[in-house]
């Protein structure tokens, strides 16, 4: 459904989107001087066999045919849109940009159910957290590995075992949770509300029990983060960090010198979990696989967090295992060893190469 669109009918946009979904492909690229691609397990494939390249007239048309007039003044005064809409029953997640002076689409087809912790083989820690009545819980690492989807999972744990207030902030909506046990109530950047900083305003105020909004990008929604969940709130979001140490500190980076001090205070008592996850390809490329690192906060981290000694976290995080922690490292070692992934792949995704060396010597 692509209501109020500037231009509604568009034969590329419904042939190209069609094949997209009876594909389930993950990602589409739309550009100028060049064939329409793909995503498949992490490789790009051009698609050129019933369409010519791209010009700047296909681009823009494209573009106009998935947003509306207020989209596109967005558009044009911020050069660059993230929205998401819905074709042929499905929802598709999609940023519009500019490149050469022509527009640049890249399209992501999201799942049609919601994930859940027990498909997901998610480790019982995922599940343990959720059922904390406060706290901050992080997941991180880059684009496309899998924080959305782990997310998702995680907040429908909550949505189908109690009876909680859920707000989820975020730009665009991906998932949209029915009322399960819970109350859902989602709220999308620019369409429900203004921006980050005023939803959390916002939030505060409606009395929700559970918070989920889309990665802390400012020194005021950090803030906000620690103050909600530091007054009785669970609350969920992102970071592009590669591993718990450097989630830390980019925290504590985004304040000054004498804020410091009180942030790390707020993170050793309200940091309850920090998902550090990546997706690596299986050896014959036809899956991928998730590899954790797993913080959970204990006496003994919160106490190397209050006395800044960061440095020591990935030996406490190996001395605590039994409570689920562990590094990124154990599971790519462990996939290397039955032949799931090969020695490349998990050494490029590593934060400890030499650990992974050492492991398989």
């Amino acid at each position: 459904m692509l209501k109020d669109v500037i231009r509604p009918e568009h034969k590329i946009r419904d042939l190209l989107l069609q094949v997209f979904i009876e594909n389930e492909w993950s990602d589409m690229y739309i550009t100028v001087w060049a064939f329409p691609s793909i995503k498949i397990w992490g490789e790009i494939v051009k698609i050129d066999q019933w369409i010519d390249v791209l010009k700047w007239k296909d681009t823009l048309e494209f573009a106009q045919s998935i947003i509306n007039e207020k989209q596109h003044d967005k558009l044009i005064k911020y050069k660059n849109l993230d929205f998401s809409f819905e074709f042929s029953g499905r929802r598709f997640r999609a940023n519009i940009s500019f490149q050469l002076w022509n527009y640049m689409i890249v399209l992501r087809l999201l799942s049609w159910t919601i994930p859940n912790i027990e498909d997901l083989h998610l480790p019982e820690i995922y599940e343990n957290v959720t059922k904390k009545w406060q706290w901050l819980i992080l997941v991180t690492w880059s684009t496309g590995s899998g924080k959305t989807t782990t997310l998702a999972a995680m907040i429908d744990y909550i949505n189908r075992n109690y009876t909680k207030h859920i707000i989820t902030i975020e730009d665009p909506i991906e998932y949209v949770h029915p009322n399960k046990k819970s109350i859902m109530e989602h709220k999308e950047i620019w369409k429900d509300v203004p921006d980050y900083k005023t939803a959390l305003m916002w939030a505060m105020r409606q009395n929700p029990q559970v918070l989920l909004f889309w990665e802390m990008r400012t020194r005021e929604e950090m803030e906000m983060a620690l103050t909600l969940a530091e007054t009785g709130h669970l609350v969920f979001s992102t970071l592009h960090t590669r591993w718990a140490h450097q989630t830390i500190t980019r925290i504590l980076d985004s304040f000054s010198w004498p804020e410091k001090n009180q942030v790390r205070l707020q993170l050793a008592d309200n940091l309850l979990a920090i998902f550090s996850q990546r997706l690596l390809k299986f050896r014959d490329w036809t899956w991928v696989k998730m590899a954790k690192e797993i913080l959970v906060n204990n006496w003994a981290i919160a106490n190397i967090i209050r006395e800044n000694e960061f440095h020591q976290i990935p030996s406490l995080i190996q001395m605590w295992q039994r409570e689920w922690m562990q590094l990124l490292e154990k599971d790519i070692i462990d996939y290397i060893k039955i032949w799931l992934i090969t020695e490349e792949e998990g050494l490029k995704y590593s934060n400890n190469p030499k650990l992974i060396k050492e492991s398989l010597m």
